[in-house]
């Protein structure tokens, strides 16, 4: 219907029957009577573009948010940290974040959180935590011989 009287009577007659807002008759004249079908109206909001690191910094600011436990909440928010001094230029931003967030170098964290431990537990440490302090299997290599051993057991 390429009409334009037509088109514009109809478009009367259907305002008449469905009233619209005020605000919204000059875009509704544009689409239904000129054929106007551009969202430079304002049609549709257009959602600002957020960088890659600006959602994996959202995501762990939610993740952070949601965790129970304070040590993976340390854990969470050194990784948003990470991401934010990365984001500015840093060239070790995992090291700032670890002395932002817990005040230590990387390397120290683990040697601190046992010294505390022997601290606290006192004579008592060895009988809790054994020789070592997170207790490992001895590294070893599987060979493809030991594999069929296993399975002929089996």
């Amino acid at each position: 219907m390429n009409n334009f009287p037509v088109r514009c009577a109809l478009w009367l007659v259907t305002l008449l029957l469905y009233p619209v807002p005020s605000s919204l008759i000059v875009h509704s004249f544009r689409v239904e009577v000129l054929g106007q079908h551009s969202l430079q109206y304002g049609a549709l909001p257009q959602e600002p573009k957020l960088r890659f690191s600006d959602r994996v910094v959202v995501r762990l600011a939610e993740a952070e948010w949601k965790e129970i436990d304070a040590w993976y909440r340390d854990d969470y928010r050194i990784a948003r940290v990470t991401v934010g001094f990365a984001r500015s230029g840093s060239p070790i931003p995992h090291v700032e974040a670890c002395y932002r967030v817990l005040g230590v170098h990387p390397d120290q964290v683990w040697p601190r959180i046992v010294a505390r431990r022997q601290a606290f537990f006192g004579a008592e440490y060895e009988t809790f935590f054994g020789k070592a302090s997170s207790p490992k299997k001895p590294v070893r290599s599987v060979g493809l011989e030991e594999c069929k051993q296993r399975n002929k057991a089996a």
